[in-house]
């Protein structure tokens, strides 16, 4: 089991991931919307700089998205769905994409636990 972290740089891209997600299978994903701090301290913060946010505000904005996967696969078959649909990972900074393997895992559908 592995724990799948995605930083989601631009905006746009959400439901191409959310479709990418669902096609390989990855369930009970969570995504959070946050601030891009490298934006936020390149430009000069400010509340009220208008109702509709420019292009230049949105890129502000990021997403994380987690999800517990089975296996590498899960994750390479996601990248590759990616690519096929034209988002290109390598070429452009569109978002971070972080594995991490998981110690414990236990819910309604899993119950992988820690072997001694």
């Amino acid at each position: 089991m592995y724990y799948l972290i995605i930083q989601l740089f631009k905006h746009e891209y959400k439901e191409d991931l959310f479709l990418a997600f669902t096609s390989c299978g990855i369930k009970k994903a969570t995504f959070i919307e946050g601030f891009n701090l490298d934006k936020i301290l390149q430009d000069e913060f400010s509340l009220f700089k208008g109702i509709i946010p420019s292009k230049q505000q949105m890129e502000r904005y990021s997403i994380i998205i987690h999800a517990v996967v089975e296996n590498k696969e899960n994750v390479r078959e996601l990248i590759d769905l990616l690519k096929e649909s034209g988002i290109d990972l390598e070429k452009e900074d569109i978002m971070r994409i972080i594995l991490l393997p998981t110690v414990l895992v236990k819910d309604i559908d899993q119950d992988w636990t820690l072997e001694e």
